[in-house]
């Protein structure tokens, strides 16, 4: 599995999105945004694509991801001391949960279709090397 090739395509995802809403249109500073951002990026990877996905599919772990982006993203701005933190995270999370669906399907397409990983379902099951 291309960990790497995968991070950088979902930083492209996961960043500009908090860049542009939470300080271009929020006045949150980019520093700050950028924190929040990274913080996103790798607890969303690890728990949504490396244990989510596989296990319940694209719907649910975009679901999960819309929750989870919410969550992050809402804590980080209240533990920065900003305030609307409830409209930017909403605004920020549905739109990274937009974009974590198609990224779910390059997933499927192009990391766990190997011969390596089986589908069923819509879930992804790792099969034992012969």
């Amino acid at each position: 599995m291309n960990h790497g090739k995968a991070v950088v395509i979902k930083a492209m995802l996961v960043l500009p999105v908090v860049w542009i809403i939470l300080t271009l249109f929020n006045d949150v500073r980019f520093l700050d945004s950028t924190i929040i951002g990274l913080g996103l990026l790798i607890i969303s990877y690890i728990g949504g694509d490396l244990v989510t996905l596989p296990k319940t599919g694209n719907i649910v772990s975009t679901i999960a991801d819309l929750v989870l982006a919410y969550i992050i993203v809402w804590g980080g701005l209240e533990l920065l001391g900003y305030t609307d933190t409830v409209s930017n995270s909403l605004v920020t999370a549905v739109i990274v949960a937009a974009g974590e669906y198609l990224f779910h399907i390059w997933l499927f397409n192009n990391v766990y279709n190997n011969p390596n990983y089986s589908t069923h379902s819509g879930t992804i099951n790792k099969t034992s090397a012969s």
